[in-house]
């Protein structure tokens, strides 16, 4: 018997021709988070998926450019949608987060600077809670007492800002580059170090309650975050 022979008769023992999944799949439209503003509601992916009803509360990761199709620097920031409920093929989505892409974030590092990071949760005022994480660069190196003056500053203008904001008003704010809210931040940071570089490098949605949350404790709440070291070495 010839080998073709031989894999002809195992083919046969597993059932004859393999099924091809791909023929199976249905392919989903994916739309913007109408939380988004004038960008949401707009199809922004496709997904291939077996079964619509397996669908829900998948999350796809895309760019900010994909949703709002003008300014090419937006591939440089990833935005994470849910899928909250599909119909005739189209699925509408939630916002549940972005971040800094690895490419971006890398090339701010720089050889003799120092990398201030501030992690927390804030609650919009119709019950978002976000985990948001900032980052800020320094032309020199500073030290530890001026870290601890940037993130308490950064916590105090998160704590008073974010409560005040709706959900639609902090997408905007966090994520884009040139919104009003880091140009303060980065004023307010540039007052007590040079620094080159702060923005929100990721946000994540923690819970949902859609009830008004009250104004925080700005004086008593002052998280202690551990020193972040930076490598010498840029790129790693």
């Amino acid at each position: 018997m010839v080998i073709g022979d031989f894999f002809m008769v195992k083919g046969s023992r597993r059932g004859g021709r393999v099924r091809d999944k791909w023929r199976d799949k249905q392919w989903l439209i994916l739309d913007s988070p109408n939380s988004f503003g004038d960008f949401g509601g707009h199809h922004i992916n496709y997904l291939p998926i077996t079964d619509p009803a397996t669908a829900k509360g998948r999350v796809v990761e895309n760019t900010l450019f994909d949703i709002k199709k003008q300014d090419p620097a937006d591939h440089k920031t990833k935005v994470f949608v849910e899928i909250e409920n599909v119909n005739e093929g189209i699925a509408s989505t939630i916002f549940k987060g972005h971040e800094y892409g690895k490419e971006f974030l890398r090339s701010l590092v720089r050889r003799g600077s120092s990398m201030i990071t501030h992690i927390h949760n804030y609650s919009t005022n119709d019950g978002h809670e976000f985990r948001v994480e900032i980052v800020a660069f320094s032309q020199r190196r500073i030290n530890s007492s001026k870290k601890h003056e940037i993130r308490k500053v950064i916590h105090k203008l998160l704590s008073e800002r974010i409560p005040q904001w709706d959900l639609k008003n902090f997408i905007k704010q966090v994520t884009d580059d040139n919104s009003e809210f880091n140009r303060e931040i980065l004023e307010k940071g540039k007052r007590i170090a040079l620094l080159r570089h702060i923005g929100i490098k990721k946000t994540k949605l923690v819970t949902s309650h859609k009830l008004l949350i009250q104004k925080p404790d700005t004086e008593n709440l002052i998280p202690n975050n551990e020193e972040t070291p930076v490598n010498v070495e840029a790129g790693t």
